[in-house]
Parts: structure tokens; C-alpha cells; sequence
């Protein structure tokens, strides 16, 4: 018979190997494509504003998955239909485990196809692709790997077997044998390149992008506050299943804080890796796709031993996501095994399964399926639509009213009775009051934007007929303002 502190699963050795595998799970692609490009556009200031957000929001929130993880000890969708139950709570907020499961696979699929663009840029640094120094060599490869289905496949699907090989020998010989080398790894990596950066890039003009002080808008403040909530992988199921295998003993807000750490140091040194390259090459900064994907194998290739250095540029991308995949496929595949009974590589095979098919419909959004769209929305983009904007932070908020409002507070309290009182207080009272208003800000903000998206572009005369995106936008920066 399993102890209090076990599950079917596995659970972690010790308090490190949860903060390995949550950092793991925190530092993923928008440490490197939209983190530094915030700070920079906003100035020194938005690291403040980053820091106070992440206190005050993401923080709180990871804990209060991790804590309704470790009281179900079970994957999300069956620790919170164990806790609603015992809890005497209506059935529907069962629905957090079930929401948070399927963002967590969606994810997945993201993480799979974007993981095996930055295997095959790999791969592509190696063999010198990018040497000549020409830009359109570098759009040439990304050109070729976009507009053959089966050709980007064959990365999505090497990207995916990687994640594979990890999860299907479960949380002791699978996960946690794998985040133990691969975190020191990527932070080796990163200073490595963090040296080259200094010693090869213009760090003159790097440090005052990133570290300048500027007034802070209202839009820096959104900024902060949505990365702040979404760095940690809150309502993606993560936290609440990594949670369920912590220890019984560990402070799961002291652990949550040195992930924040570790994931805010990471982004700061992405910023530092990246500007200085781009500046060095007269570059003008961008964020996503764009970035990683054009910007800095240019950049490299017209710098010295920049194949070299480029080769592990996009090995530490392809780590990143890496880890980040090992742990938004785990809700589900404790879910499927603890739903059907089977054993781990039968739940591992159906997930990772779905997960190659709807990559596939992504890539194929790329090419062939490129006019097959929704309000002009490509499937790969409407895979990031519905969890960046939408799943995750209704997840997020639901978790916060749930742990906050609805459950009795000495039940929750349990997880917490290795802290003083006054702290469990504390956080119960961010989680009641400023965790659900500024998630349900992010929310509404991604919601506008959204629809500025589709207004702008043209896509939708109905939404642009309803809407004065510019009288909302003046009305929403005085919210924020306090004005």
C-alpha cells in the first residue's frame, strides 16, 4: 500500500532534483525569443517590474498548483477529483485538472515542432550552412525545411522520440536521470556563449539595451505581468504533476522562489548572449521566430568560429526545448496510465502518437495546408492562440479562486505546515485578491489583443465594426495608471 508521500508514478529522490526538473520546465524558448527583447524594449526598469509581477503573480500561483499536486499525489485530472471530492467542492472544478492537461499536450505539440526546427539548425550550423555570410543562406534553410512537409517531419519526429526515450522510463530512471546532467549542461552552455558574447560582441551597446531606465508604460507593466505568469508553466499541468512527486517534507514556496530565480538569471543572460551578437552585426533587435531563427545564425556566420559557437546556440535552444517537452508530456501520460491501468510506455506511445499527428497538421500549415485557416489563423498559430492566450490563463485563474476561495483553508493549509502562520496568510491573501485580478487582466488583454490582431490585419470586418480598439486601449492604460 502507497504512504502518504508516494504515488504510482515515482517520486522525487530529493528537494534539488524538483527544483532541476521545474527550472527544466520554466526555461524554455521565451527565456531566449521574448524575455531579453521585453527588457530591452521597455528598458532596465521592466526587470523590476518582471520581479515584482513574478512575487506577486507567478510565484504565488506555481505554488498553489504544486501544493493541490502534492495533496492529490496523482496526475492533475485525478488529484483534483480526489481533492474536490474529499473536499466537499462542486464536481465542475474538476474541470482545472482537464483543462490543464490538454494545454499541457497542445503545448507539447508546439514544443515538438519548434524543437525539431532548432535540431535541424543544429545540424545545419555543423555543416556550415550559414558560413557563406549572406543572409539569404540563412532564409534559404529555413525556407527549405518549411516548404517540405516530410523533410521538417523528420526533425519534429527525431525531436519528439528524444522526449520519448525520456518519459517512457518514468519519474526516477527517466526524468529525473535526465534533468540532472541537462540543466548543468545548459548552464554551462549558456556561459560559454555568454563569454563569446563579451569578448566577440558590441556588450557596450548590448548592456544599455537591456539595462537603460525608461518610463514605464502601462504596456510594460502588462508585458511583465503576463511573462511573470507564464514563465513558470502555470496552467499547463506541469507544477501541479511535478508537485505531486515532491517530497513530503520540502518547502514548496522556497523551491518555487530558487526556480523563479534560476529561470529570471537565464533570461537576463539569454539577453546578454543575443544583443551583443546582433548589435555587433548591425542587427536591430526582434523577438520570436525571427530572432532565433534568422537573426542569429546571420549574426554568427560573420563572426569568428561563429559555426562553431552557432552550433551550440541552437544546442542549448534544442535543450531548452527539450526539457520543457519531457515535462508538458508527463500530466498526460500519468493520466493515461492511471485511467487505463497500462503501463507507462503504452500511455507514453498514445500520447507521443497525437502529439506527431497534430505536429504534423502545424508543419503542414507551413506548405501545404497554408491557406486552410480559421479568421486567417493558421493552425500552428491558432495551437499558440488557444494555449498562450486562452487555456493557460483561464487555468491560472481558476487555480487561484479554487485554492483561494473555494476550499477550506486548513485543507490547504496541510502543505503548508512547515511555514510560520503569517506566511500561509500572506500568500492566501495574494492568491485571493491580486493573483485572480491580474490574471483575469491578462486574460482580457490577450483577448484585445487578439482582436487588434484580426481588426488590423483585416481579417475580421465584424470584430473591427463592433470595437474601438483605441478608445479601449486609452481606457485600459488608465486602468493601469490608476488614473
Amino acid at each position: 500500500m502507497l504512504g502518504k508521500h508516494e504515488t504510482i508514478h515515482g517520486s522525487w529522490n530529493s528537494q534539488l532534483t524538483f527544483v532541476l526538473a521545474a527550472a527544466g520546465a520554466a526555461i524554455g524558448l521565451a527565456n531566449f525569443w521574448k524575455f531579453p527583447y521585453l527588457a530591452g524594449t521597455h528598458g532596465g526598469g521592466f526587470i523590476v517590474a518582471y520581479s515584482v509581477c513574478l512575487l506577486l503573480v507567478g510565484i504565488p500561483v506555481a505554488m498553489a498548483e504544486a501544493a493541490l499536486g502534492r495533496q492529490g499525489r496523482r496526475s492533475p485530472i485525478t488529484s483534483m477529483k480526489s481533492l474536490v471530492s474529499r473536499a466537499g467542492s462542486n464536481r465542475a472544478w474538476g474541470s482545472i485538472g482537464v483543462l490543464s492537461v490538454i494545454s499541457g499536450f497542445l503545448i507539447l505539440t508546439l514544443y515538438s515542432v519548434v524543437g525539431g526546427m532548432a535540431l535541424a539548425y543544429v545540424f545545419s550550423s555543423a555543416f556550415g550552412e550559414f558560413s557563406g555570410g549572406e543572409l539569404h543562406q540563412v532564409v534559404d534553410v529555413m525556407r527549405r525545411l518549411q516548404s517540405s512537409p516530410t523533410y521538417f517531419a523528420s526533425w519534429h519526429t527525431l525531436f519528439l522520440l528524444l522526449v520519448v526515450v525520456v518519459s517512457v522510463r518514468g519519474v526516477n530512471r527517466g526524468i529525473e536521470r535526465a534533468v540532472r546532467p541537462l540543466l548543468p549542461l545548459m548552464f554551462i552552455l549558456l556561459l560559454v556563449l555568454l563569454l563569446f558574447s563579451f569578448q566577440n560582441g558590441d556588450v557596450e551597446q548590448g548592456l544599455k539595451f537591456l539595462f537603460t531606465m525608461k518610463e514605464l508604460t502601462p504596456q510594460a507593466w502588462l508585458d511583465a505581468l503576463g511573462h511573470a505568469f507564464f514563465t513558470l508553466g502555470i496552467g499547463s499541468g506541469v507544477m501541479m504533476v511535478y508537485g505531486s512527486y515532491m517530497p513530503g517534507r520540502a518547502k514548496i514556496g522556497r523551491l518555487v522562489l530558487i526556480v523563479a530565480i534560476l529561470d529570471l538569471l537565464v533570461a537576463v543572460a539569454a539577453g546578454l548572449v543575443i544583443f551583443p551578437v546582433l548589435f555587433e552585426n548591425d542587427l536591430s533587435p526582434v523577438a520570436g521566430f525571427g530572432l532565433i531563427f534568422q537573426s542569429m545564425p546571420f549574426a554568427y556566420s560573420n563572426m569568428p568560429s561563429g559555426q562553431f559557437f552557432s552550433v551550440m546556440f541552437f544546442v542549448l535552444i534544442t535543450f531548452a526545448a527539450w526539457s520543457s517537452a519531457i515535462a508538458v508530456m508527463e500530466p498526460a501520460v500519468a493520466w493515461l496510465v492511471e485511467k487505463l491501468n497500462a503501463n507507462r510506455g503504452f500511455a507514453t506511445f498514445i500520447v507521443s502518437v497525437a502529439a506527431w499527428c497534430l505536429g504534423v497538421v502545424a508543419i503542414l500549415s507551413f506548405s501545404a495546408w497554408q491557406d486552410i485557416q480559421f479568421l486567417g489563423i493558421k493552425a500552428f498559430n491558432g495551437l499558440d492562440i488557444v494555449t498562450s492566450r486562452l487555456l493557460l490563463p483561464l487555468v491560472g485563474f481558476l487555480v487561484t479562486i479554487y485554492a483561494g476561495w473555494i476550499v477550506k483553508p486548513e485543507f490547504i493549509g496541510e502543505e503548508f505546515s512547515n511555514y510560520q502562520p503569517w506566511f500561509f496568510g500572506l500568500w492566501r491573501l495574494i492568491l485571493r485578491w491580486f493573483a485572480p485580478l491580474a490574471i483575469a487582466t491578462i486574460f482580457l488583454t490577450n483577448l484585445f489583443e487578439l482582436g487588434e490582431d484580426l481588426c488590423t490585419q483585416e481579417k475580421d470586418a465584424f470584430i473591427c465594426a463592433t470595437f474601438d480598439f483605441e478608445d479601449i486601449r486609452s481606457v485600459s492604460d488608465a486602468v493601469v495608471l490608476g488614473e
